[in-house]
């Protein structure tokens, strides 16, 4: 079973609005990057575009969406997503509400491939990371892209993103 969380409505132009833009510039970091929107065979596509810089202990950029709507994720297995694009070094992250701290989270690196394809995540393959919290899907609070710890470019691209049962 697949329960789509992204888009809503593939051929509506305000999905983008459904990511928000993150970078190390909130810790003083000189990584540069945008979440950005365009059209492709008939259906909207969301991207995160940019530079990751190790300057000034910096070193990512994200694309983050929202799950705090979400209440019965315990009913699912995992997250599914369909993307490709490049980056020298991608992780997708969850984040709870009981973590405490911006660098806190439950990381599963992920590897982008140049076309079209859809991954399947469990949950239990997000490992806590800088946390001793053992994952709670019952907070689960937010979903990241990131281009994190290698400096370079950046161009990685959602097309659906969603949860699943197997």
């Amino acid at each position: 079973m697949h329960y789509r969380l992204y888009p809503l409505d593939p051929l509506a132009p305000d999905t983008v609005m459904a990511w928000d833009f993150v970078s190390d510039q909130v810790m003083g970091g000189h990584s540069q990057g945008q979440v950005v929107q365009h059209q492709e065979n008939a259906a909207w596509v969301t991207c995160l575009q940019g530079q990751v810089s190790l300057e000034n202990n910096g070193g990512f950029i994200q694309m983050q969406f929202d799950l705090s709507g979400m209440h019965d994720l315990a009913n699912f297995d995992g997250i599914y997503l369909t993307w490709r694009g490049d980056a020298p070094a991608v992780a997708a992250h969850l984040k709870t509400n009981e973590l405490r701290q911006p660098w806190q989270s439950y990381k599963n690196t992920v590897f982008p491939a140049a076309e079209w394809r859809t991954d399947y995540w469990r949950f239990e393959q997000f490992v806590p990371y800088r946390t001793g919290i053992p994952l709670n899907l019952k907070q689960l609070t937010r979903f990241g892209l990131l281009a994190i710890g290698q400096a370079g470019s950046v161009n990685l691209c959602v097309r659906e993103l969603g949860l699943f049962n197997t």
